[in-house]
């Protein structure tokens, strides 16, 4: 054990010390660094441009002698800006590793690798097993396109990290994020008062409309995430400014959502236009995958369920693809998106374990 996690956290230190902010070109020196550890395998490499951003995805293919394909699926970015490993480098304190990304999730893309690796020692029961390294997925609007490699595969294992308790996650809800921006007209707003046309009254109304959209829908939520709105405080304010985040499992509330953002009003000298930030699928449960991964879990020594994640990630794109997907198959961890973000070390070994059965079904 103490080799694997001395492998497992010295791989992980050299992705988490490089910067990977979403839209950057370092993200694919962790991709490198991937297939470099792998080449020894005897691994093909393929790089697949993306349409939104400068770093290109990464398909790293181990061949094997048995049926179909199956896909491992990880992202290079993270949340953090240029200059955050300067600031708070990768750490170890005891059974737990600190640094930006550890969780979300360069510790899942160092798993995955392991995994690969110890499919390669073995049978290899399939045609061929794909890790697709993602960029940019913290941004993205879209499917990422190196994701046509996963279309037909046996299964797609998606190695966010682990619930804090171990959990797998078995299903996620489907995202639809937009702007609501709105236009009226500035006037004093005291001695032309009657001119004016509030966007921020119009912006009242909306947002009251927008988060009822919910009713009678409990897996749905709807909220509006920041306001703004105004130039001067005794202005009649002509502009305003809404971020909207809708989610659920269901794609029937996402489909009603969708056809009533545009339903507002009307008010009186205010027009409303609704800007595109990205739709995401409903990543849905599938039983015998989910099933067989909490039964080897168990086998391994793990105390894993399952959880219905409100977060997306690249797994909700093969899930409505039809292929069945599984994710927070990484590292137990918590606290994404934090200074405090946190992976543990304790059942690293058996997890890399876990996802090697799971390809091997």
């Amino acid at each position: 054990m103490a080799r694997v996690i001395e492998t497992f956290c010295d791989r992980l230190q050299q992705l988490v010390d490089i910067d990977t902010p979403s839209g950057g070109v370092e993200q694919e020196r962790v991709a490198e660094l991937l297939a470099g550890w792998l080449a020894p395998l005897g691994c093909r490499t393929e790089w697949v441009e993306e349409p939104d951003g400068p770093a290109r995805s990464m398909v790293i293919a181990l061949p094997g002698s048995g049926r179909g394909v199956v896909a491992l699926l990880g992202h290079t970015d993270t949340v953090f800006p240029a200059g955050t490993v300067a600031a708070r480098p990768f750490r170890r304190e005891g059974i737990r590793c600190f640094g930006p990304g550890v969780a979300d999730m360069k510790g899942g893309l160092v798993l995955a690798a392991m995994a690969m690796e110890t499919c390669a020692a073995r049978q290899r029961p399939f045609q061929e097993l794909r890790l697709l390294v993602c960029a940019d997925e913290e941004v993205r609007l879209r499917a990422p396109a190196v994701s046509v490699h996963a279309a037909g595969a046996r299964a797609a294992l998606v190695f966010e990290c682990a619930r804090e308790n171990g959990d797998v996650v078995s299903a996620r809800k489907g995202a639809v994020w937009r702007t609501m921006e709105l236009t009226g007209r500035s006037a004093h707003a005291g001695a032309d008062t009657a001119r004016g046309r509030s966007a921020v009254s119009a912006l009242a109304h909306e947002i009251l409309r927008i988060e009822g959209l919910t009713e009678g829908r409990p897996d749905m939520t709807s909220v509006v995430t920041t306001v703004a709105g105004g130039t001067a405080a005794n202005t009649m304010p002509g502009d305003a400014r809404a971020t909207l985040d809708i989610r659920s499992s269901a794609p029937a509330d996402l489909e009603h959502a969708l056809a009533q953002l545009g339903a507002g009003g009307p008010y009186d000298g205010v027009t409303i236009e609704i800007i595109d930030r990205g739709t995401w699928p409903p990543m849905p449960r599938d039983e015998r995958l989910t099933r067989v991964a909490l039964e080897h879990a168990r086998e391994l020594g793990l105390t894993v369920g399952e959880q219905l994640s409100g977060g997306v990630s690249d797994g909700c794109w093969t899930g409505a693809d039809g292929v069945p997907t599984l994710d927070g198959l990484g590292p137990v961890g918590a606290l994404d998106h934090t200074e405090a973000e946190w992976i543990e070390l304790e059942t690293v070994e058996r997890r890399v374990q876990l996802a090697a059965r799971l390809i091997e079904l």
